[in-house]
């Protein structure tokens, strides 16, 4: 049992880690409802969980890469699920902001060690094995909204099952990954471990990389936030749905993420990356300007190959980029990767406010495109 949990822990944990990610994404019409926000103060939720994630998951990269640090997998999806729990004690805005920020740091915590412990114990198909650990947040970011769907029918009370994930989920690193005398503390040989710190960095590569993650980490998160309320303000769905829809969102992507490392595999990383911007730019249009339940679903599916497709991909061409400083370059893919775009997300929704939804979708269309053309001026990693 324990082999079976050391193999497949960094997905279930990452899982779980973003079961509060994708769940504070998916309450944002029940906070518009029952606090009065607006889409910038609403979007100005994700940005608080964002802005501090983005700054700390580089440095605590770093950090892994100096010394180990098994303990930031659980503390940090602890952080994450305690606080999204704690949410149904807010009485205000300012303390659904503050609690926010904390589940940021728990994500920032979480997200470096992880990955890196992933690139330490695998050495074949790697894009494989990247693929089945960004499913574990997918499908943590796709059951997240319907666990927090919840809150429609039991009201806040219901987040308090967060907390008792985090406890699950802390159980089971206890019991697979301590007292081990073969292996240490995250249950990775010592030899495996130095192996990460070899190599040379291309850091010019990496540079332009950093365009790519940004450009997916905006479709990413500007999508997260805003595909309910394009259901509910567009579609005219109702609110209670509106999370089902999110939910079916990261369901796909969950799939969709996989395929993407495997095929990164067979095709290369670049190529796999290129492919995904290319199928994302037409469909994101359909999926704008048709408005109607067809439409919105149906273009769906390929929107969403674009986003999550590029997810394991990018985060190997970053380690791959940076081989010497691979926990550093996790920092920035796999975790700036994700919360970039949140520090978009509130001038996105301004642009809602404004004009409507749709129009401030658009903005969508030139962020695929700088990191499709991005893509295009890097060259595959040795």
């Amino acid at each position: 049992m324990k082999r079976i949990i050391r193999k497949y822990g960094p997905p279930i944990f990452h899982c779980i880690n973003d079961f509060g990610q994708g769940s504070l994404a998916a309450l944002i019409p029940f906070f518009i409802a029952n606090f009065g926000l607006n889409y910038y103060q609403s979007a100005s939720i994700i940005f608080c969980n964002t802005v501090v994630a983005s700054i700390a998951q580089p440095i605590l990269g770093y950090v892994a890469d100096r010394w180990r640090v098994p303990w930031f997998i659980p503390v940090g999806f602890t952080v994450t699920l305690v606080s999204i729990s704690a949410i149904a004690l807010a009485s205000s805005y300012e303390m659904i902001l503050a609690l926010s920020l904390i589940a940021g740091i728990g994500a920032a915590l979480f997200h470096p060690e992880a990955a890196l412990l992933v690139n330490r114990t695998q050495s074949n198909e790697l894009g494989n094995a990247m693929g089945r650990f960004a499913v574990g947040g997918s499908a943590g970011f796709a059951l997240g909204p319907l666990l927090a769907g919840g809150v429609y029918v039991f009201g806040g009370q219901f987040l308090w099952l967060f907390t008792a994930i985090a406890l699950i989920g802390v159980l089971l690193y206890v019991y697979a990954f301590t007292g081990s005398t073969d292996t240490d503390a995250i249950g990775e040989s010592k030899s495996s471990a130095k192996s990460t710190n070899s190599g040379t960095n291309d850091w010019v590569s990496f540079g332009k990389l950093f365009f790519v993650i940004a450009s997916r980490s905006i479709l990413f998160s500007v999508l997260s936030i805003f595909i309910p309320i394009l259901y509910i303000t567009v579609i005219n769905g109702e609110a209670s749905a509106s999370s089902l829809a999110l939910t079916m969102y990261f369901a796909m992507g969950a799939v969709l993420t996989y395929m993407g490392g495997a095929l990164s595999d067979k095709l290369g990383f670049l190529k796999t990356v290129r492919l995904g911007n290319l199928i994302f730019l037409p469909s994101v249009l359909v999926f704008i300007f048709v408005p109607n339940i067809w439409g919105f679903f149906g273009a769906m599916i390929p929107m969403a190959f674009g986003v999550f497709s590029q997810y394991g991909p990018i985060t190997v061409l970053g380690q791959k980029y940076l081989a010497k400083n691979a926990g550093f370059a996790s920092g920035i893919t796999l975790g700036l990767g994700i919360t970039l775009g949140g520090l978009v997300a509130p001038y996105v929704g301004h642009i809602a406010d404004i004009y409507d939804v749709q129009t401030a979708l658009m903005t969508l269309i030139p962020v695929g495109a700088i990191g499709l053309l991005m893509s295009f001026w890097l060259k595959e990693p040795k």
